[in-house]
């Protein structure tokens, strides 16, 4: 699927002047996801690739190596999405898509997500939605928030709040019904291509949801050094 992303990527590109693709790698001391750990505490290789088109529409892909268990070892996670953007008055824009995950070893647990929110320089908020999540037959919502505060050229600091519901499929041993909350507080700087992240991550221990034998725990640290392309 990656393959198969990357090669319409690059055809997209070459069909217009106005098109621009560009890339992020990037290494995470524990890849946090909406609060829970997806490679059980350990570190992540990830790599995205992004068409926007001039017209609006956009297209990605996005790999990472995913450990739910340590029993099963580790494996890849590939993700594609497109949706489209349009700009709104006083630099706000809004946008509305769908983003499908697949797992190399857990086939089971690949879901469809589908997203819709509005945005601009220092903020983001954006509402998903899934049918299926992570497998599990289970209706969510999730809904976030995001910000951040530039104190020089370079350095900025960073915000995230989210809050995930499930409703239909949801159960006692799934998690229930109740919202689960994340949050992040962090800083960033940037030189040139290269940006590092740190921030500490806060959850109410939502892993039940996730195909994951633990959260690793609340209130963790994580950093993120990124290299734009």
């Amino acid at each position: 699927m990656l393959r198969w992303a990357l090669a319409l990527l690059t055809a997209l590109a070459a069909s217009g002047s106005l098109a621009q693709v560009s890339g992020t790698a990037s290494i995470a001391s524990d890849d946090r996801f909406r609060g829970v750990s997806l490679t059980h505490g350990r570190p992540a290789a990830q790599m995205e690739v992004t068409y926007d088109d001039a017209s609006g529409w956009y297209a990605g892909a996005f790999g990472s190596n995913v450990e739910f268990d340590p029993a099963d070892g580790q494996q890849a996670q590939i993700s594609g999405y497109g949706g489209y953007a349009l700009r709104l008055q006083r630099g706000w824009s809004a946008d509305a898509g769908a983003a499908y995950s697949t797992f190399s070893k857990d086939s089971d647990y690949r879901y469809l997500e589908l997203h819709a929110g509005v945005s601009n320089e220092a903020a983001s908020a954006r509402l998903y939605y899934s049918p299926n999540y992570f497998g599990g037959s289970i209706h969510t919502l999730y809904a976030e928030l995001n910000g951040s505060y530039r104190i020089s050229e370079r350095f900025r600091l960073i915000g995230h709040a989210g809050l995930l519901q499930a409703f239909s499929g949801a159960t006692d041993r799934t998690g229930g019904t109740h919202p689960h909350a994340d949050f992040l507080a962090g800083a960033e700087i940037q030189i040139a291509a290269l940006r590092l992240q740190l921030g500490r991550v806060f959850a109410d221990g939502a892993n039940s949801i996730y195909p994951v034998v633990s959260d690793q725990a609340h209130g963790v640290l994580v950093a993120r050094l990124s290299w734009s392309f």
